[in-house]
């Protein structure tokens, strides 16, 4: 009897964003967690590639899913503009794009501070660091 190898993080983690996209429902909102940008710029770091490339799979495994590509930012008062935020969004989906998925089946927009998971100012960093974030909201699936 095979053994099978045990999973790598990554693929424990592709699997848990296939899954949570898979089984979601038109409206819900899903982090990607793991992304991370340049202070304030929309440069991606090196280390946000995998998540990136955990998008763009399961985009690929679900040809009817069609997302929002939804740009959040942190620390800014709310009349600020959502420039960092939709230009963050556009890297998200200038990336899957690049790698052959359909426009039609992605948008992608700034929010800025508008829909903050804590109230700003923050309190903490980590406060500011979930405040700041990328999300998928399914349009259809």
């Amino acid at each position: 009897i095979k053994v099978p190898e045990p999973k790598t993080k990554e693929q424990l983690k592709l699997e848990e964003l296939n899954n949570s996209l898979k089984n979601s429902n038109i409206g819900d909102h899903i982090k990607l967690d793991n992304l991370y940008f340049f202070n304030n710029s929309a440069r991606l770091l090196p280390n946000s590639e995998p998540v990136l490339y955990e998008l763009l799979c399961v985009m690929n495994d679900n040809p009817k899913l069609v997302i929002e590509i939804q740009g959040h930012i942190c620390c800014k008062s709310p009349n600020q503009k959502e420039g960092v935020s939709t230009a963050r969004a556009r890297a998200v989906y200038n990336y899957l794009i690049r790698n052959k998925i359909k426009r039609e089946r992605m948008s992608f927009k700034g929010y800025g501070v508008t829909s903050p998971v804590h109230p700003i100012p923050e309190k903490t960093t980590q406060e500011e660091d979930e405040n700041r974030r990328v999300e998928i909201l399914i349009i259809e699936n």
